[in-house]
């Protein structure tokens, strides 16, 4: 057995509570908790019954949880003492909520999205589904032998389908829907996450929690109460500790677990500015994150730039804070290769409620072309080189300068107070300068032709330039002057303000 495989084993055997002290000073926990009793962290509520005083908790998982604890049948068997066939029943399948919803539940927020697992096999997933209520949608989307289950009530809207497959094509991750929810269920695995290459593998508890990235990832709720609280929290490596301690940690070596999935370098950071505390961690573990930067030139560059955003979009983080984190363990610049970066992130950036801005702002030095190929969406990348292009208004734009920033301002959806504030707080502009433009752009836009007694007709600022032979206008000529006098209405705008 290999160094690493050994590890390995030693880990999953800790888990599993048979030994102790790992080599990574990580202890393995393998506890159960009870959720509420003696400690801050709460049950997960769940009731679809109105007779209840939990009514309308988590209400679309309940039918998710009878359907488990219902069971189903698996096929048919003969009884050798009758000669009867007999059902053969699934039965004892657990259901958990698991991973980030785990986490969100136990501090307090409500999870984005629902994440379940389930000791239960594939096809066993299918039948305790399909005979308790749920229809299923095929890959084509087509609804099969739909019928109410005896566990689904009047109204209720239930269904499943399948989101993944392994390498065999075997369905891996189910989607649920109850009503307007949505879950994702999956199977205990031995593959770990974020390495999916199609030869996904069933597996144990432990084997599943050993596969995921960190530890406060690692927590499963057992639902098994449809009409009040679960408390049964399983914390295979000290998750909650970790939560309340404000600290990160991968499950097993962090060198391996970064090296292994280096997207996963991009998630502690995440991890960090929104569950932990940048000043805990130990030197050991940013002088590794360091030494692995650079492995984010690896990773496509689309899913980097989607990771990115993921940390900079979350409700409860500081883009300033999430940047400069980035910054301290060397992963700026391999997000944005080969560009110029400002790391000089100004506290202005937290008042701001804007993420594109904070990117705006850093990348500001570089030419707004030369950002295309760093993989953002492409109305990400238009938000972002409007707010660079902004930073350039002074009083003597001129007339193509302004008719651009104009266009850009008008599709990019920022809230004039927005772009105020980031034209002054991290631009430096004035504001007689900022209300000016932001005033100019509220102006009717000026026209070609306008309509007189219903008849459009050439607008008098464009007579002169229609040709009486052709019975035509220069487009050119037209676009021109259509941007000459945009541009002395916005300077008669900055007039009155430097007046006032």
């Amino acid at each position: 057995m290999s160094v690493r495989s050994f590890s390995k084993y030693k880990l999953l055997r800790e888990s599993a509570g048979e030994i102790s002290n790992s080599q990574d000073g990580h202890n393995a926990v393998g506890s159960k908790i009870s959720l509420g009793d003696g400690n801050k962290f709460p049950p997960f509520e769940i009731s679809d019954d109105p007779k209840s005083e939990n009514y309308g908790k988590n209400k679309n998982l309940a039918p998710v949880v009878r359907a488990f604890k219902q069971g189903a049948n698996w096929g048919w068997s003969r009884d050798d003492s009758t000669g009867n066939d007999k059902p053969v029943k699934i039965n004892s399948k657990k259901i958990y909520l698991t991973g980030g919803t785990v986490r969100d539940h136990l501090l307090g927020k409500k999870p984005r999205d629902y994440e379940l697992a389930t000791n239960a096999s594939l096809d066993e997933v299918y039948h305790i589904l399909k005979q308790n209520g749920f229809d299923y949608f095929d890959k084509n989307g087509e609804l099969k032998n739909s019928k109410n289950g005896p566990n689904q009530k009047k109204g209720s809207n239930q269904y499943f389908w399948v989101e993944q497959t392994n390498k065999q094509g075997r369905p891996f991750i189910f989607g649920i829907g109850v009503n307007e929810d949505t879950y994702r269920l999956e199977v205990f695995r031995k593959t770990p996450r974020g390495l999916y290459n199609g030869d996904i593998e069933s597996g144990t508890q432990t084997e599943d929690a050993y596969g995921r990235d960190f530890t406060i990832n690692g927590m499963y709720i057992l639902l098994n109460n449809d009409n009040g609280p679960n408390k049964e929290l399983y914390d295979f490596f000290g998750g909650m500790h970790h939560i309340a301690a404000g600290k990160v940690h991968t499950i097993g070596n962090m060198k391996e677990k970064l090296e292994e999935d280096p997207s996963r370098i991009l998630r502690y950071i995440r991890m960090l500015t929104s569950y932990g505390n940048q000043d805990k961690v130990s030197d050991e573990e940013k002088e590794t994150l360091t030494s692995l930067a650079n492995k984010i030139g690896e990773l496509d560059r689309k899913f980097v730039m989607d990771e990115f955003k993921k940390g900079m979009d979350k409700d409860d983080i500081d883009p300033r804070n999430y940047l400069r984190c980035c910054r301290d363990f060397g992963v700026l610049d391999h997000m944005f290769p080969g560009k110029l970066i400002d790391t000089n992130f100004p506290k202005e950036m937290s008042e701001l409620g804007d993420r594109h801005m904070p990117v705006a702002f850093m990348l500001r030095m570089n030419n707004p072309s030369s950002l295309e190929d760093l993989g953002m969406e492409p109305r990400e990348l238009q938000k972002i080189v409007f707010l660079i292009n902004t930073l350039g208004l002074n009083d003597k734009i001129d007339a193509k300068q302004l008719s651009d920033l104009t266009t850009g301002y008008l599709g990019s959806g920022i809230s004039s107070r927005k772009l105020r504030d980031f034209g002054i707080k991290l631009g430096g502009l004035d504001g007689g300068l900022m209300d000016a433009f932001i005033n100019y752009t509220k102006q009717p836009r000026i026209n070609i032709f306008t309509t007189k007694d219903g008849e459009d007709t050439i607008s008098d600022d464009f007579l002169d330039l229609f040709d009486t032979f052709s019975d035509e206008i220069d487009p050119d000529a037209a676009d021109e002057r259509k941007r000459k006098l945009e541009l002395d209405s916005f300077q008669n705008q900055l007039h009155f303000m430097r007046q006032n």
